[in-house]
């Protein structure tokens, strides 16, 4: 018996939330990224409190859907798994370039743009800068892994000319002091010229911490 897999290209819809809407009068325009087994309408919850007048925001939603309890439970969405890496990645580079730029040719061109992943979104966005070259101002980590497996140094979006900022709840209980120390050894590596910022919180994304990042790094 002769067993081969291959892969074929398809077409797919995916899913996104929007808060804001694209105008002449926007000025932040945001490109946020969930974390694993959330949706897009949670990311984009998390921006009520800026107005929507100046502040256009996208939530791409991952394009793996699961229940969350096995066979039941909520609907929820990843971005990718250990299975056909390589091709997810391309995968959901492809969607959120497409999805970026569709809505940044209707803006003006003055507007800053702020990509923000928060846990498996985090990682998601630097493998995303790193496979595409994407016209962005900041980009900003929140409770995520940087990848440590690419040379994010020859990345196609040049990091070097971003705001880099980073940012985590001491009480997360996904990280540690250990974890932090091996994703500094990351950073140093990469030769980012990042900007970390812990604040008291665990692994979720907080409204006030993220209005607090804006006012003091992105603003």
């Amino acid at each position: 018996m002769n067993i081969t897999t291959h892969h074929i290209e398809v077409t797919k819809n995916a899913r996104f939330a929007m808060y804001g809407e694209p105008s002449e009068k926007t000025k932040y325009f945001w490109i946020v990224l969930h974390g694993s087994k959330m949706l897009c309408e949670q990311m984009i919850y998390k921006f009520v409190d800026f107005d929507p007048k100046i502040h256009f925001v996208i939530a791409p939603e991952g394009m793996n859907k699961f229940y969350s309890k096995g066979f039941s439970g909520d609907i929820v969405a990843s971005w990718m798994t250990s299975r056909d890496r390589l091709f997810e990645i391309n995968d959901f580079s492809n969607y959120l370039s497409k999805l970026y730029n569709q809505y940044l040719d209707k803006l003006p061109s003055s507007v800053r743009k702020i990509a923000l992943g928060f846990s498996q979104g985090g990682t998601t966005m630097y493998r995303w800068l790193h496979h595409e070259q994407i016209s962005i101002d900041v980009a900003l980590g929140y409770s995520c892994w940087i990848p440590e497996d690419i040379d994010l140094k020859t990345g196609k979006t040049d990091l070097s000319n971003l705001k880099l900022v980073y940012t985590y709840g001491e009480q997360d209980q996904f990280f540690n002091i250990d974890l932090i120390n091996k994703m500094q050894v990351v950073v140093q590596k990469n030769e980012l010229d990042l900007k970390i910022i812990p604040y008291s919180g665990d692994h979720r994304v907080d409204r006030e911490q993220l209005k607090f990042l804006f006012d003091n790094y992105i603003k």
